[in-house]
């Protein structure tokens, strides 16, 4: 059997497009049930709420080659009015805060979300999703060049 070469594309992703497809795959009702089974929710008003704890945790991967403070400052930039409410002015946090809101929010929520939404995404009409009918889930090429001791 001959495998056809793969071949991986590194698309930049732009701050535009961002929102639009995470709003395609993270409903925000799924958020919230996350949320409230998780018992994640904040108990008042915070600068760093618990949805943008959320979605700065998914930015981090996105950018991260970016410290913190400027991820969320480019989330916060594309995010719209349901998140940040009109007229609230909004001041970047300091490192310390955001830490403590990642530690407030755990990863119990983050959990559950990926078991709520993650499934496989390719159909059987996917070209190369499949090899003799068995779905492609990965590749691994991560190699450790590691002393023996």
């Amino acid at each position: 059997m001959e495998l056809k070469p793969l071949t991986l594309i590194a698309p930049k992703i732009q701050v535009s497009e961002l929102f639009p497809a995470l709003k395609l795959i993270m409903s925000h009702q799924a958020i919230e049930e996350a949320i409230s089974e998780t018992n994640s929710q904040e108990k008042r008003n915070r600068l760093l709420p618990t949805h943008l704890i959320i979605a700065l945790v998914i930015a981090l991967n996105l950018w991260s080659k970016d410290s913190v403070v400027d991820v969320l400052k480019n989330l916060v930039q594309g995010l719209s009015a349901s998140w940040i409410p009109q007229g609230m002015r909004w001041k970047t946090p300091s490192k310390s805060s955001i830490s403590e809101a990642r530690q407030r929010v755990g990863c119990r929520v983050m959990t559950r979300l990926f078991e709520k939404l993650a499934r496989p995404i390719a159909r059987r009409e996917t070209p190369t999703a499949f090899i003799k009918g068995l779905r492609w889930m990965a590749i691994d090429g991560t190699v450790f060049d590691l002393p023996d001791t």
